[in-house]
């Protein structure tokens, strides 16, 4: 039996960008009843689901994820994380997420298209709904009384202890495999530097 791995394609994010991530949302774990809150080196921004997928197709979505990322004009993508914002029912909602901002949100929109693009060639169906950037930091509310999504702007954006918001510039993409019941559980399999960022 061919051995596979449950793949995603996304952008990381620098490690002092997720450690000061996470211990912004370190007052929300008491205040927002979710289940489970992102261990802090599994943050990312994801591209494209690709699911389980068998070891022999890796060659051939690294040789396609390469030739995407390199195809990339410009420097590297400088990103921020913004405001808090929910997926599913609003009143017990599955995902609490921080979006994405900064000068390479509209580019980022472009390289999902291109990773997509790149992927539906060799037979990975991209999901239809549309793109929306963002950090997942917690999923599954289970709080006793509904959720009121309209609370969530006086938490504001994440920010360092003196107020600035978490800035970085992404410079490649990451093809990530899930190993469940492991902390983190999203391991980097191979990175593919952005265009010029990548020295070229």
């Amino acid at each position: 039996m061919t051995e596979s791995h449950r793949l995603f394609v996304a952008i990381s994010l620098p490690k002092p960008i997720k450690s000061g991530i996470h211990a912004w949302c370190a007052p929300l774990v008491r205040e927002l009843p979710f289940r489970k809150w992102t261990h802090p080196e599994d943050l990312h921004i994801t591209l494209q689901f690709l699911g389980n997928t068998e070891t022999d197709r890796l060659e051939q979505i690294t040789r396609k994820l390469s030739a995407a990322a390199a195809d990339h004009e410009g420097p590297s993508l400088a990103l921020t994380a913004g405001s808090l914002g929910t997926f599913g029912r609003p009143a017990s909602p599955a995902i609490l997420w921080a979006g994405i901002g900064g000068d390479g949100a509209e580019p980022l929109h472009e390289i999902q298209r291109r990773v997509a693009d790149a992927m539906r060639s060799i037979g990975f169906v991209p999901d239809n709904r549309p793109f929306h950037p963002h950090l997942t930091v917690a999923r599954e509310y289970r709080g006793e009384t509904p959720m009121q999504p309209d609370t969530l702007g006086a938490y504001g954006k994440p920010a360092d202890p003196l107020g600035r918001p978490f800035a970085w510039e992404a410079a490649d993409i990451v093809l990530y495999r899930s190993r469940l019941n492991h902390k983190p559980m999203y391991e980097p399999l191979a990175r593919f530097p952005l265009g010029q960022a990548g020295g070229g």
